[in-house]
């Protein structure tokens, strides 16, 4: 998309005092500002997505209906395009098959989009009648046969969810329910089995009493075929004289009885006549941890039960060590892994979570009890305008999952929605393990427009990253953290290239950094603390936010901080910001660093040891070059006469050569590390024009490497390539999620040797 910035008459520039007055005081008088232009404006780098129902990305889902418990959920596109893979003939014979497919899949996306709800089956069979009055009569027939094949290899149904409100709930609800159906089944199973085996116990017991050989119940136990022709007191007066083993303990059976009658009583699943199992899906902490207090009794007698059978069907109950045992058992006695036996408890908080809430929250994961709870808020910023708690403001969000974190041995998520379709294999892996799992989750609310592209933003700023951190998955941090489904995780703020033309149709390129204030500038209720300044008032005391906050104290004086914004018809704007913003900018990126660390990212304990070990490269390579150069002048005096009375000089030809020669990499930096040959730059301003902030100047106007950090790995191969000189080598690269990495990778070769 074009953007453009506005064509005024050049205006006389705006003091600079009066910028800072708004910067340090939110004084906006002095300048030249509308008041109500704000609320029409939104981040430049939102100029590419209008309409979102036009764009094939990871939403809607689909909420998998497997027993199986393989798959349980999909995106619209992935399920598109695996059927389409199975069922489109490759090439152009194909072409028509998928053409009508892919648009059967828009046409579902369009009904998402308007809100309705539903299966993925009737929402199928909506978007192809619509389709249907789209096209001629005579191509229904192809369209029905191609759509029905393609609908006939979707080997599954589910409901049909976009990234709105409502999301979190329907999702990890969903999830939690496939998690405990494989646990439900297992606990099941062995509840019928050990039933089963108790009642052969006392019915083989049973038929060994004076009673089983009574002619009325041998009658009663033999079918009708035969009954008239059989004698039945003449069996039992055999099988009374035939020779029977010892009948089982009065009180052998008592227990027996009692095991089973427990077995049919329980609550925590469904068995075969028994009754409707407990709920274990609840939207408070209080109820749930008083569900889960009333049934510790119920649970402690099941898990004895339980016990007992097994023992009873082994035939290794020892009444003089066990009866006392097991007449001391309650629920003081249950531990870990008798908890893991039965289902965990789901709480979903939807409401803004209050201090209450927290320590609610951190009481239950402290406990180690099995509870999965999802916190779901819409407002990870907090309020600026009071005083007190001002200092967590643009954090707030955060507190809850990094409270969690310092447990050590609680599963702890925290994405915005938008990110949980990627992180659904962590999802169930929280959700299914034994561990207490706290997922935090930032919604926006219903009145956003793009819930989705909200949340993204969300994720892109730092405002709320996401991590996963799972105690099961390792003995050290390494294994166990994971700083997954962030954008530049090695920045401290994503970068893209922005594109824009001026009223002259000038193109210009412009690296943009996506920072927590773009985020707030979402956020309306915040335009006070911004002030749009027009093009013509633009000046050279403006800085970039991220550009800004890597001034010291001193070097910011008389400099003021600005996000760029477009209005509806895509003009920039320069939208000024205030202290508190920037305050809030640099909490959230040093809270951003902190979890690069926990993740093996610019680790400062690493970056020290690698400094010291550059240092002492270093210092080795100089004195080993000192020493060579004593050697190399000791041999120079013995033969200096000799060269001079010989006559002998280095010629123009050799001086050529030697300058031409191009000097190597200091061997105190890394070989991965990209360089430039600085001696030979032509100073042709291709590579600082390309990026100012990663390829600078020295005082000689001769090219090198400032900051590696400053850009991508796509911008050092894009300079090498444009050098004139080949003088530019982009090394390896340092984000290995960058995006198109193999191609760059090739580009860059013929630049590294």
């Amino acid at each position: 998309m074009n953007l453009a910035t506005a064509s005024l008459p050049r205006a006389t520039e705006v003091p600079s005092i009066n910028l800072v007055a708004f910067y340090q005081l939110g004084d906006r008088s002095e300048l030249p500002v509308d008041k109500n232009s704000f609320q029409l404006l939104r981040p430049a780098l939102f100029a590419n997505y209008h309409d979102l129902s036009r764009l094939r990305y990871d939403f809607p889902l689909i909420l998998v209906n497997d027993n199986q418990g393989q798959e349980w959920a999909s995106s619209l596109a992935d399920t598109i395009d695996a059927s389409l893979q199975k069922v489109a003939p490759r090439g152009i014979k194909g072409e028509e098959l998928r053409r009508q497919v892919l648009n059967q899949e828009q046409e579902i996306r369009d009904l998402v989009s308007q809100g309705l709800n539903g299966s993925m089956s009737s929402l199928w069979e909506e978007a192809r009648l619509k389709l249907q009055l789209a096209v001629s009569e005579t191509m229904r027939s192809t369209l029905d046969e191609n759509l029905g094949k393609a609908h006939a290899e979707l080997d599954f149904d589910g409901e049909i969810i976009d990234c709105d409100a409502e999301l979190p709930r329907r999702l990890f609800t969903h999830a939690w329910a496939q998690s405990q159906q494989v646990k439900s089944m297992q606990l099941r199973s062995r509840i019928d089995y050990l039933m089963q085996k108790l009642s052969d116990i006392l019915r083989i017991d049973y038929l060994r009493s004076s009673e089983a050989r009574d002619p009325g119940h041998l009658e009663r136990s033999v079918g009708t075929g035969n009954k008239v022709d059989f004698d039945f007191q003449a069996m039992a007066r055999i099988l009374k004289s035939a020779p029977v083993g010892e009948p089982l303990s009065e009180k052998r059976v008592l227990r027996i009885r009692e095991a089973i009658a427990v077995f049919q009583s329980q609550r925590f699943v469904t068995t075969a006549g028994g009754n409707d199992s407990f709920s274990f899906a609840f939207e408070n902490c209080e109820p749930a941890l008083e569900a889960f207090r009333e049934r510790l009794s119920e649970m402690a007698m099941l898990v004895k039960a339980i016990s007992i059978a097994e023992l009873e069907i082994e035939n290794r109950y020892d009444e003089s060590q066990h009866d006392s045992f097991y007449r001391r058992f309650d629920q003081n006695q249950l531990g870990p892994e008798e908890l893991a036996q039965f289902p965990s408890y789901l709480v979903v908080l939807e409401d803004e979570v209050d201090a209450a809430d927290q320590h609610a929250v951190i009481y239950i994961l402290r406990s180690g009890l099995p509870f999965k709870i999802i916190v779901q808020t819409e407002n990870i910023l907090g309020e600026l305008s009071t005083v007190q708690g001002q200092l967590m403001f643009g954090t707030q969000g955060q507190q809850l999952a990094r409270m969690a974190l310092g447990l050590n041995n609680v599963f702890v998520l925290q994405s915005a929605s938008s990110s949980l379709y990627p992180l659904r294999d962590h999802i169930m892996q929280g959700l299914a393990c034994d561990l207490p799992a706290l997922f935090s989750v930032y919604s926006p609310g219903k009145a956003n427009q793009s819930g989705y592209l909200a949340a993204a933003a969300a994720t892109e700023s730092r405002a709320f990253p996401s991590f996963v951190f799972n105690p099961v998955s390792g003995e050290d941090l390494a294994s166990r953290f994971h700083l997954v489904g962030n954008p530049r995780v090695g920045q401290d703020w994503p970068r893209h290239q922005l594109k824009y033309e001026d009223s002259e149709l000038n193109g210009y390129r412009e690296e943009t950094a996506f920072t927590l204030l773009d985020f707030i500038a979402t956020d309306s209720r915040f335009a006070e603390h911004f002030a749009c300044i027009e093009p013509a008032y633009w000046s050279s005391n403006m800085l970039p936010v991220d550009a800004f906050l890597e001034l010291d104290p001193n070097s910011r004086k008389d400099k003021v901080p600005y996000v760029l914004l477009i209005d509806e018809d895509d003009v920039i704007h320069r939208a000024v910001c205030n202290i508190r913003l920037i305050d809030a900018a640099k909490r959230c990126r040093d809270l951003w660093r902190n979890l690069q660390e926990l993740g093996g990212i610019n680790n400062s304990h690493a970056l020290k040891a690698l400094a010291l070990e550059k240092q002492s490269i270093s210092i080795a390579s100089v004195s080993s070059t000192v020493a060579a150069t004593a050697a190399t002048s000791t041999s120079t005096s013995d033969t200096s006469d000799e060269t001079v009375n010989t006559g002998s000089q280095q010629t123009p030809a050799a001086i050529e050569a030697t300058a031409d020669m191009a000097p190597e990499q200091d061997p105190g930096i890394s070989p991965d590390a990209p360089w430039i040959e600085t001696i030979r730059c032509t100073s042709c301003n291709e590579c600082t024009e390309l990026n100012d902030r990663m390829f600078a100047y020295d005082e000689n106007k001769r090219a090198y490497i400032a900051n590696p950090e400053a850009g991508s790995y796509r911008e050092l191969v894009e300079a090498a390539e444009n050098c004139q000189v080949s003088i530019i080598h982009p090394g390896k690269p340092r984000n290995l999620d960058e995006p198109g990495l193999e191609e760059l990778i090739i580009r860059a070769e013929p630049f590294c040797t």
